[in-house]
């Protein structure tokens, strides 16, 4: 009888974490590539760089030559510096002339056409670019030029050029046609504001006289003229021409008491007396007939005509100080206007003239070696990667060697060539 055979035993399975051996052998397919490929990673970042430096060292060097203006802080001109100083503005008002940030007006000039042209024909940049038209010329002065405001207020103007003398002069060049501008359009803007202040100070003194005339009119026909206190006159001389009436009345009735008419001394009395009544009736009421003659009122206007000839009078004298003012304010506008055509657009000033720089701008040789190097060493490393998983699939799979082939194939296939 043959002894059973034990039954057998069922495998442990393991709890244990994997060694470390394990995760070392699964680098192996991303190391084994790279090492068999080792010269491909050291030679062609290699190659790379010394290209890369070649070229750095015989391509054409440029130097970068900068400037540095500070812009104005305000954008007032002298005649709104005078209407506030006058008081002809409200806060809201003058807060609406300022803008809110000068230094964007200022470099959107620098970067303007007329900016640019002026620079191109000044120094025969079309020449020098060996350029076509001037759009072209622009073109290749704005990709050299860097204009930039920092956070300081100061703008900075930049011009990269092959000659440091001609970068220094080209940075130059845009702060010398920007105060070439600047004054221009000082004196036009002046001129055109003092234009419209000395057509409006005509018009102003045409009517001040037209005003004058018709007051001094006013008062040749009533009476009334420009020396203070006649009203109080008229009504002081009315009453002290009846109290002299009243008086005089006395000393007739005391005289009749005891005198006849026919007495000397009485017909004094009531001679004078007619006199009086006279000059009351006159300063009093308007004689009949006097419209004809301007003078048979006598030195002063009826009471009965005095309200009318007062507020006529009064409206008259108001147009001639209105317009008097008118007259002096915009005279004084004109006066600033004159003082405001001297006056730059931008009051800027030059903190830093460009000089020579000593040192190129570009090429860069070290910078462009290490990144050369370095791109191309990421480059080669992820080439050979993809070379390694392309033949592993490959070897995999048939199915996959096949979709290869005709992949291949098909970018390379000439397309001049036709299908068979």
């Amino acid at each position: 009888m043959k002894p059973s055979r034990p039954l057998p035993k069922h495998r442990e399975v393991s709890s244990r974490p994997p060694s470390a051996s394990s995760d070392t052998y699964s680098l192996m397919p991303v190391l084994l590539p790279l090492v068999q490929a080792k010269w491909w990673v050291m030679g062609v970042p290699l190659v790379v760089s010394v290209l890369v430096l070649l070229h750095g060292i015989f391509s054409t060097p440029y130097f970068k030559a900068s400037t540095r203006v500070l812009p104005p802080q305000y954008n007032q001109n002298t005649i709104s510096r005078g209407l506030i100083a006058m008081g002809g503005e409200s806060a809201l008002g003058n807060s609406a002339l300022n803008l809110k940030n000068p230094t964007d007006l200022f470099v959107g000039i620098l970067r303007s056409r007329t900016i640019l042209d002026g620079v191109i024909q000044n120094h025969d940049l079309l020449k020098h670019y060996e350029a076509k038209d001037m759009d072209t010329a622009r073109q290749l002065l704005e990709s050299r030029t860097d204009i930039n405001s920092g956070k300081d207020g100061i703008v900075e103007i930049s011009v990269e050029d092959s000659d440091p003398v001609r970068a220094a002069q080209l940075a130059n060049a845009y702060v010398l046609e920007l105060q070439t501008f600047s004054s221009d359009l000082a004196k036009k803007e002046g001129g055109r504001r003092s234009d419209f202040f000395n057509n409006a100070l005509s018009k102003a003194r045409q009517s001040l006289n037209e005003a004058d005339e018709q007051l001094r009119r006013t008062e040749k026909r009533t009476g009334f003229t420009r020396l203070r206190g006649q009203d109080e006159a008229i009504l002081s001389t009315a009453r002290d021409l009846r109290n002299q009436i009243a008086n005089k009345e006395v000393q007739l009735r005391t005289l009749l008491s005891y005198a006849t008419d026919d007495n000397p001394d009485v017909r004094l009395l009531r001679s004078e007396l007619g006199n009086l009544k006279q000059k009351v009736q006159e300063a009093t009421s308007e004689i009949p007939g006097s419209a004809s003659k301007p003078n048979s009122q006598g030195a002063f206007v009826p009471l009965s005509k005095a309200p009318d000839a007062l507020m006529e009078h009064s409206q008259r004298k108001r147009d001639v100080e209105y317009w008097e003012n008118i007259v002096t304010i915009l005279g004084q506008y004109t006066e600033l206007g004159k003082m405001d055509e001297t006056r730059d657009f931008s009051l800027f000033q030059v903190l830093d003239i460009a000089i020579s720089p000593q040192n190129k701008s570009r090429p860069r040789i070290k910078v462009n070696v290490i990144l050369s190097g370095v791109g191309s060493t990421m480059l080669t490393i992820m080439f050979i990667w993809a070379r390694a998983y392309v033949r592993q699939r490959r070897n995999a799979s048939t199915k996959f060697a096949d979709q290869f082939v005709i992949l291949k194939n098909e970018l390379f296939k000439n397309p001049l060539k036709r299908p068979e």
